[in-house]
């Protein structure tokens, strides 16, 4: 009769040992795979991130009008700092259907007319009204500032057809037929710290809203800088010489992460930088 032998204790302890082997290589493959992965995904989302703020900023400063032989009034940039910025940002374009006179307290915008982000507000709105006392003569044309102090859409505003029905502060000037009419908001974006991170922060001025993180996180000191610029591209801090904005955006992940799975662990950042021509800029 054949005896059957099993393992002895050496080759018992010999398997283990090349399965601990195996199993320890298997585990660190799958963590430096997990940390990989994860260090691209910050890394994706990084730069998306990055990517939209270089987008959304300089979109919305891009209508932005700058100053034509006129007074800082008629600038939409009201305040400039290094890491914050308040404009007028325009949510509305329509021509009046009516030709109001001097002193009028009223102003109607035909609804067929009127492009716009929105329908007037009158808690957050004031308005541009296009002023041309001489139409022979280029250098008069002017945008004047209208204080609105009430708005409705009234279906018969414009004879027959719908339209926008605004109360306004007496007009010192009389208002042609198809005049147009801009319709705008102070809006604040600045470098804003929330929950322990920076981040992108925007308001409305006008509407008295409190500052709500947009876009981050973002790097602490320099997360997002503005540069102002005249029309010889160098920095000014004059509000009627600001021809063009330089934009940067700086972000770093969220979490920490090893990048390439391995190494200490930190905060990647990666920076955008864009520059604005101010609306009507003539260099």
């Amino acid at each position: 009769m054949r005896q059957r032998h099993g393992f002895t204790l050496v080759e018992v302890l010999v398997a283990l040992v090349i399965m601990g082997i195996v199993t320890g290589a298997i585990y660190t493959l799958l963590n430096t795979s997990q940390r990989v992965s994860l260090a691209q995904a910050e890394q994706a989302s990084l730069q998306s991130n990055v990517r939209i703020g270089s987008l959304v900023v300089p979109n919305e400063l891009r209508e932005l009008n700058t100053v034509l032989g006129g007074t800082v009034d008629r600038n939409d940039i009201t305040d400039a700092k290094p890491d914050a910025i308040k404009y007028r940002a325009m949510r509305g374009l329509g021509f009046v259907c009516q030709a109001p006179g001097v002193g009028a307290t009223e102003l109607r915008i035909a609804q067929s007319t009127w492009t716009g982000l929105r329908n007037p507000d009158a808690a957050r709105d004031d308005l541009y009204l296009f002023f041309d006392d001489d139409p022979n003569d280029d250098d008069d044309d002017t945008w004047l500032q209208v204080d609105v102090t009430g708005a409705s859409l009234e279906a018969d505003a414009c004879g027959a057809a719908a339209g926008y029905e605004l109360d306004i502060a007496a007009l010192p000037v009389a208002v042609p037929l198809y005049t147009p009419v801009r319709l705008f908001e102070e809006m604040e974006m600045k470098l804003h710290e929330a929950d322990g991170q920076w981040w992108l922060g925007a308001r409305s001025v006008s509407g008295g809203e409190d500052i709500q993180p947009v876009l981050g996180p973002l790097t602490e000191d320099d997360g997002f800088e503005l540069q102002y610029l005249n029309g010889a591209g160098a920095e000014t801090a004059d509000l009627t010489a600001i021809k063009s904005v330089r934009v940067t955006v700086r972000g770093l992940t969220e979490d920490a992460v090893r990048a390439g799975g391995s190494g200490a662990l930190g905060r990647p950042e990666e920076a955008l930088v864009t520059q604005v021509l101010l609306r009507n800029s003539i260099r």
